[in-house]
């Protein structure tokens, strides 16, 4: 199905066990070569896999999104904030996290998202990153585990969305609200419902309300 205006298109694909050698090597021969030392470089085999997966997933979303402008992950460029892009109307971004990994985009708007394996951690660690207002928020929450990854997974989306990444300090950015404006620009959250045991947002400069979530089988 393709992408249209207004509509975002999610692929996303779950790591279930360790590729074979030549099942490694049958994927890396879909990558261009920048691209396959990238991933090569991991020095985990579940990083090498999820790395591999991202810019697979983004293969799927262009066959989805453009299959006539002809578009392939050659045609990546990069800002000065190494975040990738093309140079026609598709935004897309790449998030994973255990051994999920999701790849989202959409037609002439602004993109972020962010996936997050929910897990035990000590929140003090994370203090300087939240503004009261989102404590105040992740403090209502029966389980503050569930409630500090929901709106760090927010967080995390509208930083990739704006698109400077961590130079833009994590508590300037306050994502307690149901939108946020932001230099100019309003994102919009919403949440994906992925796995049970995972938090994931979107953040968009349109109001996502007709979400695609594709399961990718690599």
């Amino acid at each position: 199905m393709a992408l249209y205006l207004l509509m975002i298109t999610c692929c996303y694909t779950e790591i279930t066990r360790r590729w074979s050698e030549q099942e490694l090597l049958d994927k890396l021969v879909l990558l261009p070569e920048k691209l396959r030392q990238e991933a090569l470089r991991k020095r985990l085999w579940m990083d090498k896999q999820l790395a591999i997966a991202g810019k697979l997933l983004l293969v799927q979303l262009l066959n989805n999104a453009m299959p006539d402008a002809g578009l392939s992950l050659t045609d990546l460029k990069y800002t000065a904030f190494y975040r990738p892009y093309f140079d026609v109307g598709l935004d897309f971004n790449i998030s994973h996290s255990g051994n999920m990994v999701i790849c989202c985009g959409v037609l002439n708007q602004k993109i972020g998202i962010d996936i997050e394996h929910i897990k035990e951690i000590d929140l003090g660690d994370f203090t300087d990153f939240f503004t009261q207002n989102e404590w105040n928020n992740i403090n209502q929450w029966p389980d503050r585990h569930e409630g500090f990854y929901y709106y760090w997974t927010r967080k995390e989306a509208a930083i990739k969305a704006i698109g400077t990444g961590f130079h833009t300090p994590l508590s300037s950015v306050d994502v307690s609200g149901e939108r946020l404006n932001y230099e100019g620009n309003t994102y919009y959250f919403q949440p994906l419902s992925i796995s049970k045991d995972f938090k994931c947002h979107i953040a968009a400069t349109v109001n996502p309300v007709n979400v695609q979530l594709m399961r990718v089988n690599l």
